[in-house]
């Protein structure tokens, strides 16, 4: 990030952002404040700092990743930020290398991982969705650190992390469905796949928040990945569940699920809360048939994990003990 951008970004001119940068002149509180949180966000390294690194240093992280075409886009918004980060860094000889895997498939996670690691990689970024995989692929890196990203593991040690609380934002879902569907009693968390720990998280916090009210919710759970068994499960549900005020979906398969109910021409739509800023929910949220989502900041996701990878491994920067979570955004249509 340049420091005209960090200006345009804090609106205050480039003069302001200089004085700030080298601690020399007036600027108020709230204005450095803002300056200085803009610069952590995006990974500005001053040029006396650039100088200062060693030359021929290089670092080559390993990038382990869901197939990018899959889930409607989400994870090739991550690599756009990794991409977007490894494109500020090559000055710097900051490489990066993507491996994908097929969730869906057994040992693919594992069979990808062990490629980067013969590719001499310095450290790995890991989406670690399918946990039982991500242990074994992590007891075979061995002191080779390791960041995550989207989800993550317990008992791990990375050396930073970039996502929401898994918990948290189905706990949040669950107000904001609370918040639409004020009379309801029925609801349907639709999680969409089987052992990913971050969507077990989000709709045990859904449930939750139901927990100590009047209220029902039924879990799903979808283990097949074509669009005919996805309407055949739900044809499913509709079968057992006669009254459905609202569906939380646990990942960004909320459009799919939209389309199918508004398809139905229901007399009365059940209220679908699900994830992310993909195109077909953007439309599916225009057209009504989605009435919030919770926005992940996939793209900001991939940039941060490979900056902050940089900071820690290049410059030998110690890393806050408690990362900062990636906000819960709940988007509507008026304020998409």
């Amino acid at each position: 990030m340049k420091i005209s951008e960090i200006a345009k970004a804090a609106g205050v001119s480039v003069g302001t952002v200089d004085r700030v940068l080298h601690n020399r002149g007036r600027v108020s509180k709230e204005t450095k404040a803002n300056i200085e949180k803009i610069i952590k966000e995006n990974g500005y390294i001053p040029n006396a700092m650039a100088r200062s690194l060693k030359i021929g240093s290089k670092l080559k992280i390993g990038v382990l990743i869901p197939n990018l075409d899959s889930e409607s886009g989400y994870w090739n918004e991550i690599y756009s930020g990794f991409l977007k980060a490894a494109k500020e860094l090559e000055s710097f000889n900051v490489t990066i290398i993507k491996e994908e895997f097929n969730r869906d498939e057994n040992n693919s996670l594992l069979k990808a991982g062990l490629k980067l690691l013969n590719l001499n990689v310095d450290a790995i970024a890991l989406a670690p969705v399918i946990q039982e995989e991500s242990y074994k692929f992590i007891n075979e890196i061995k002191d080779l650190p390791y960041a995550f990203f989207d989800s993550s593991l317990s008992n791990a040690k990375p050396i930073t992390e970039n996502l929401q609380i898994a918990y948290k934002a189905g706990w949040c879902a669950a107000r904001v469905m609370n918040l639409f569907t004020k009379d309801g009693k029925n609801y349907i968390c639709l999680q969409m796949h089987k052992k990913a720990y971050n969507q077990e998280q989000r709709a045990i916090g859904f449930f939750k928040y139901f927990d100590n009210l009047d209220a029902n919710v039924s879990t799903y759970i979808w283990d097949d990945k074509t669009n005919y068994s996805l309407n055949s499960f739900l044809d499913n549900i509709c079968s057992k569940e006669q009254i459905i005020d609202g569906i939380f979906v646990t990942n960004d398969a909320t459009g799919l699920v939209s389309s199918y109910f508004s398809k139905k021409n229901l007399e009365n739509m059940p209220s679908i809360i699900g994830f992310d800023l993909v195109q077909n929910n953007k439309q599916e949220l225009i057209n009504g048939n989605i009435s919030a989502l919770i926005s992940q900041s996939p793209e900001n996701q991939g940039y941060k994990t490979i900056m902050e990878m940089f900071r820690i491994l290049f410059l030998k920067q110690e890393q806050p003990k408690n990362n900062e979570p990636i906000p819960i955004n709940i988007i509507i249509k008026e304020n998409l």
